[in-house]
């Protein structure tokens, strides 16, 4: 019987195209344990592409339809403009993106939004980081910045997913934002201190589980040169930050959650966010590894229906 004190919060890494694994590990679970992932949890937090999965979920549409979002739409979203000086250009339109957002997430308030969803984005003009949050204010301790409820469950993920250099920064209520992977890319750290702060839990109660979107194994090796692009490899340079940030966070997490933190990310090799070769070696991994944890993923989600 599920014990109604524990906390359950999800937690979704940003990756790119590297999301079809956390999209076919839930389409896994909701399979298997038979209901949508959000009667699961208390608390859903993505960056990135993990927002995409975070807002689909909170949405009540069925993991299986992001499997196929990532298999049908990541090559429109990932179609390099037939002119570019990467000098002055991004590297994909945003047009592309926000128009496939738009075909597969409602347009919701985030203020209509009952399950409580953390969206994670940075804003660059003033160097901050921003949350999004959806309508759970009931909970809000003092000095939690409000959410501005009228801001588009849509907007909010486009400026998640606003990586620098690979796509424009969002404007949303004349904030300049851009992809929250530069601060959180794993989001767990931030999970868990809003369940320990805004939702007043203690860590004994809480269980988190974490889904990362591949850690590298190839990133670097000894060289001559070290210049940004002959040593360091420009974009690869992002994803490297990218993956450090996941590691920091997810061991933090799992000293804040004394243990009850579950951490799955499997080992890949250097795939670039926009790496579209990959998709279904990703998808393999996610159902091995479904495989591997199902035990484990019991013990971190309720075993009954939340829906009450």
């Amino acid at each position: 019987m599920r014990n109604k004190d524990t906390f359950h919060i999800l937690a979704l890494d940003g990756g790119g195209t590297r999301g079809i694994y956390t999209a076919q590990l839930l389409a896994k679970i909701e399979e298997a344990f038979g209901t949508r992932i959000k009667t699961y949890f208390d608390l859903i937090v993505g960056t990135s592409t993990g927002a995409i999965i975070a807002g689909a979920a909170v949405s009540d549409i069925p993991m299986t339809d992001i499997v196929e979002l990532f298999d049908t739409e990541t090559p429109h979203i990932f179609r390099k403009r037939w002119y570019r000086i990467p000098l002055f250009l991004s590297k994909y339109p945003s047009e592309q993106l926000a128009q496939i957002i738009a075909k597969h997430i409602p347009a919701t308030p985030l203020g209509e939004i009952a399950t409580p969803l953390m969206i994670t984005s940075s804003e660059i003009a003033k160097s901050e980081v921003q949350i999004f949050r959806s309508n759970y204010s009931r909970h809000d301790s003092e000095g939690t910045p409000p959410t501005s409820k009228k801001v588009c469950l849509r907007d909010a993920i486009l400026a998640s997913c606003a990586a620098p250099t690979f796509f424009a920064p969002k404007s949303v209520d004349n904030l300049l934002l851009a992809d929250g992977c530069l601060w959180a890319n794993n989001p767990s750290t931030i999970a868990a201190t809003e369940a320990l702060s805004v939702f007043r839990k203690e860590a004994q109660e809480i269980r988190m589980l974490s889904i990362g979107t591949g850690h590298s194994t190839n990133m670097y090796r000894q060289r001559r040169g070290w210049g940004f692009i002959t040593g360091w490899g420009g974009a690869k340079l992002t994803t490297y930050v990218m993956t450090l940030q996941a590691q920091a966070s997810a061991y933090t997490a799992e000293l804040l959650l004394n243990g009850n933190y579950l951490r799955i990310n499997p080992e890949i090799d250097r795939w670039e966010i926009d790496n579209l070769t990959q998709l279904d070696n990703l998808k393999s991994l996610a159902e091995h590894d479904f495989e591997k944890y199902t035990s484990e993923i019991r013990t971190f989600i309720p075993t009954e229906d939340k829906a009450e």
